[in-house]
This record gives C-alpha cells, structure tokens and sequence, in this order.
C-alpha cells in the first residue's frame, strides 16, 4: 500500500495516503458536489495543498481505504492532480463509520434537504436514534427533524426541484403530505416545465396546499370506498357541470367525503382485525387519517406509532390485450407480467413464512384514503447489542395477551391522569378528617424518616431507603411513638429552610428549646460570645468617633476673634 509517515504530523496521527488506494463511501449523505466550488477547491489546493486531513478506515479484505469525512477534499485532490491526501486512519464499524459520516456532512451548508432526510431516516432505521435523540445530536428542534424526514416520501422528480431550489422547503413540507398519485399528478401537470400557464412553480406554499385540495383531495378516483351512490349525487362534479372530462368526478361536499372515507377505513381495518388476528394496527407519524386512528382507539383497537417499516410488494397489474395494438408487445408485457406475478408470490411466501416464525411482526398501517401492508424485524439474539439473548417472540396469542395487559395499565394511567386533574377542583372542606386519611398522610410523612430511625419502625438499619411497600406496612402497624418520631422527622426535614431570621428558623429554635435545651444554649453562648466581643470593639470604636465629632462641631460652631480698630487704623 502506498502510505508513507508525515514526519511533521506524526503525533496528530496523519498519514499521507495515496489517492489511487482511497474510494468513496456509501454512507456520504451528500450525493451531489457542486462542480463550480469543486475545481475552486481544487485550484486552492494546487496553491497550498490539503490543510485538513481526511477521514478514513481500512476496507476489510483489501489493501484500500474507505472515505468516512472529507469526500469533497479527496474529489479536489484528484481534480488538482495530486498524488497522495493526509488522511487520519481510524479503526471504525460500518454503524460507528455511516453515524460519523452523517454526523459530520450534515454539518456542512452544501447539504441538499432530501440528502438530509435521507441521512436521519437512514439512523433512525438503524435503531440507534430517535426523532428526539436526533434533535440532540444535531442541535435541531424536534419539529425540524420531522419535517425534513417528510421528504423521504417525495416521488424523485419533485425531490429534484427541492434540491436544485425550483420550489420552497415550505411547497415541498405541503406536497409530501400526500402519496404517490397525487404527487406525480401534481408534478406532471404542474411543476414538470416552468413558465406554462398552468405552472405552480413560485407559487406560496399556503397557494399550492389550497390547490392540491381543490384540485386532488376531492377527485374520486383517489377513495377506495364504494362510489356507487357518488354516481348520481348532486355533489359530484359529474353531474354539477354541462361539460366533464369523465372520471368519477369531484366531490363538492368535503364534509360528506370525509366521512364516507373515515367509515370505510374503519369497517376495513375492523374486519381486517376480525380476519386476521395475527395482525396489528399501526400509522405513521405523518400521514395517519387521525379520524380513523380515533375511533378505533376508542373502539378498544390498539395503534401503535411506527418510526421505521418495511412496505409489502406491490401487486403487479395485468396488462389487458385490448390496450395493445401489437399482438408481439401485448405478449412480451404479458411474459413480463408472469415473471413479476412469480416473484410477488415468492416475495409474499417469504413473508408468511417469517411471520409464522416471529422474525417480523405483521402490521395494517392506516392512511389517509387505504390501509395497507407493512412489517417490522423483530430482535434476534445476533441483534442484542449487550451479547444477551434475546427474548424468544410472542405467539400470536401471547401477544394479544399482552395487548390485554398493556391496554387495562392503559385505562388505569389514565384514570389516575384525569383523577389529578379533577381532584384540584372538588370540594374537599366537608366532614371529618377520616382514619384512611391519617393513614394515606403518614406514607407521605415517612418520605422524610430519617435513616438512623429506620430501626424505630420496624426497618433493617442497612437498607438505603424505605420502599412504598415498607411504607405501607409501616402504617399499618403505627403506634403512638412511631407517629411522634415520623411527625417529628418530617419537621426536622423542613427545617431546612431555615435561615437568618425567617420564620422556620424562629420555629426551629423553638422546636431545639424543646428537645435539645442544653445544646441550643452551648450555641448560642459560644455565637453570642463571639458577638459580644465584637460589639464592645464596635462600641469602643463609637465612643472614640463621637468624641472626634463633637470636637469637630465645637470647632464649626465657635466665632472667629474680630480685629481691634487700632489694628485695622495701622
């Protein structure tokens, strides 16, 4: 390998490297450089060389290099004809390498939006982050995180107009709220070519959201649910205008279609569950029918929130002989068809048959307009990071045993939430404080017990602490002097806001004159001692300073001797 020791670097750990032994990484998040900056870089680079090092790791198996930071610097180098690049070779995994290399690229200000969506979205399905641990390592606000990683849902074309600056993040944040169809709709119709009359490009993006709702959200042809009665609705567009181009129409009524979509979702997603109780319900983040997601969590259906999943296959679609004029192409798109219809059904397989053995979990994720298909790897023992084994997966009946558990621990977190809340604004001043109240303030009055009573109430003098359950049975077996030492502590803890001459320090010296007289008159004997040295030093200084001011004031207030006439006559 062509590597030799830069002397003069050798304490920092830089190596010149030979170009020709260094390749790209994959884990770059930045895919496009721009060429302008790049031979600008590299014409810098003929005049002073490359003035900070590259990172990178040994490729396992080879005698090269992989780039981990610094691939703008290395594509200069060889740009400018250098031969070798000082580089920092570093020991790395593939997930320490990919987490450095987005960390540090997206540092930079040449980093494209989609190129950043793609990089968090990347480390959160390594399941090493979170939305909000994300925010941290990259000093983002959670909401800022979210939106860019919207743009992972961005069909190519549209996502090249975010990156080349033809359309605003905000237009962008509007348009991946809807899916597939709707997007390429939107792009062929309106931001494919620029300057056309019914181009959306420069448009505001509160202009472009109110036009993909009146132009695409309300289009039928988008809804699953049956449109048989829309057919002949006065609300359909069909039937509203003298002249249409066909379709299903456009439904006038949003209110109406709303709530034939959201019934839909509902009865699918139930009779999915009712079918198919294996499987689970699931939304994402961003595009979820929350109507939907409503009334099935009402309905005692859990749904859960997924990060990261994995789609089905899509079922490839029969070419039909009557759009082919070609009897030769109908039947190579024919073969085609076959082929992909295999490996969808071998694809579907597999899914089954991991299913059947707990590698993923199964889920019917709700949409906006459709419920469709995803699944999520369950942990294997190779995947534990700490080396234990993981758990064996649940049957698909344990599960739902669990589900059970986890939804009454649910309705009970919930119950004491609401109970919090409400408690503030009843009446409590009635009646008698009752036996079950003296018993409920003793287990919060033995939060203050201090460790040397422990003994005192039944309690091992080892233990560090005392748990609510030695709580409660603690007060359930209170007698007369274990009330007076818990009450006692509790007030010795709140003495600790005494100071100066505030009212708890008045309290505390008359809780010490009480219990420990003796002590209390050693105190202040030795402090008032101290201060009545002090104050006759005090009062020595006075007694002088006064004699000086009256001295002072005689001095003022006595006249000046007047000169004779006969002195003032010579």
């Amino acid at each position: 390998m062509k590597t030799k020791a830069n002397q003069s670097a050798a304490e920092k750990n830089i190596t010149m490297v030979a170009l020709a032994d260094i390749q790209p990484s994959g884990f770059n998040p930045r895919k496009r450089f721009d060429e302008t900056s790049l031979y600008e870089l590299a014409e810098s680079i003929k005049r002073q060389g490359v003035l900070q090092p590259i990172t990178v790791r040994p490729v396992d198996g080879t005698d090269r290099y992989g780039i981990v930071f610094g691939e703008r610097r290395y594509r200069a180098s060889v740009i400018a004809g250098r031969d070798e690049i000082p580089a920092i070779v570093t020991e790395l995994s593939d997930e320490e390498a990919e987490e450095m290399a987005i960390t540090e690229n997206l540092q930079r200000k040449d980093v494209t939006p989609v190129e950043e969506a793609a990089a968090y979205q990347r480390l959160i399905e390594s399941g090493r982050h979170t939305v909000q641990t994300l925010a941290q390592l990259f000093g983002k606000n959670e909401n800022y995180i979210r939106t860019r990683l919207k743009f992972t849902a961005l069909i190519p074309e549209i996502a090249a107009l975010l990156d080349a600056d033809e359309i605003t993040i905000s237009v962008a944040a509007e348009i991946c709220r809807y899916g597939e169809d709707i997007q390429r709709e939107v792009y062929e119709k309106h931001l494919q070519d620029e300057g056309t009359y019914n181009s959306w490009r420069g448009l505001k993006a509160a202009d472009v959201a109110r036009r993909i709702e009146q132009n695409f959200t309300t289009d039928l042809q988008y809804y699953r649910f049956d449109k048989t009665e829309c057919a002949t609705c006065a609300h359909n567009t069909n039937n509203l205008l003298l002249f249409h181009d066909g379709g299903c129409g456009h439904c006038a009524n949003r209110t109406c279609l709303a709530e034939m979509n959201a019934s839909y979702l509902m009865e699918r997603a139930v009779q999915i569950m009712r079918n198919q109780p294996e499987v689970s319900l699931c939304r994402d983040r961003y595009t979820a029918n929350e109507t939907v997601v409503e009334r099935l969590t009402a309905s005692g259906y859990e749904v859960e929130t997924l990060d990261r999943y994995t789609a089905f296959p899509s079922c490839p679609k029969e070419p039909k002989a009557e759009n082919f004029n070609d009897p030769e192409r109908y039947g190579e798109a024919r073969t085609r068809y076959e082929q992909q219809w295999a490996d969808y059904m071998e694809q579907e397989e597999e899914i089954t048959r991991r299913s059947g053995t707990g590698e993923i979990t199964v889920y019917a994720k709700i949409g906006q307009k459709e419920i469709t298909f995803c699944y999520v790897e369950n942990m294997t023992e190779a995947q534990t990071a700490d080396g234990t084994p993981a758990p064996a997966p649940l049957s698909p009946v344990e599960k739902l045993e669990k589900q059970d558990e986890r939804n009454k621990e649910i309705a009970l977190e919930r119950t004491v939430e609401d109970t919090k809340k409400q408690i503030l604004e009843a009446d409590i001043t009635g009646g008698k404080f009752s036996a079950d109240e003296d018993t409920m303030l003793y287990f919060f009055l033995l939060s203050s017990l201090r460790k040397e009573h422990f003994a005192a109430v039944g309690i091992a003098e080892d233990k560090q602490y005392i748990t609510d359950e030695d709580k409660m049975g603690i007060i359930g077996n209170l007698t007369v002097r274990m009330k007076t030492i818990i009450r006692r502590d509790f007030l010795v803890a709140n003495f600790k806001g005494a100071y100066g001459n505030n009212t708890v320090a008045t309290l505390l010296l008359d809780f010490a004159r009480r219990h420990m007289p003796e002590e209390l008159a050693n105190i202040e004997r030795e402090y008032n001692g101290v201060y009545e040295k002090r104050h006759q030093r005090i009062e020595e200084k006075k007694a002088v300073l006064l004699v000086q001011e009256r001295a002072r004031e005689r001095k003022v207030t006595q006249p000046e001797e007047q000169p004779q006439p006969e002195e003032i006559a010579a």
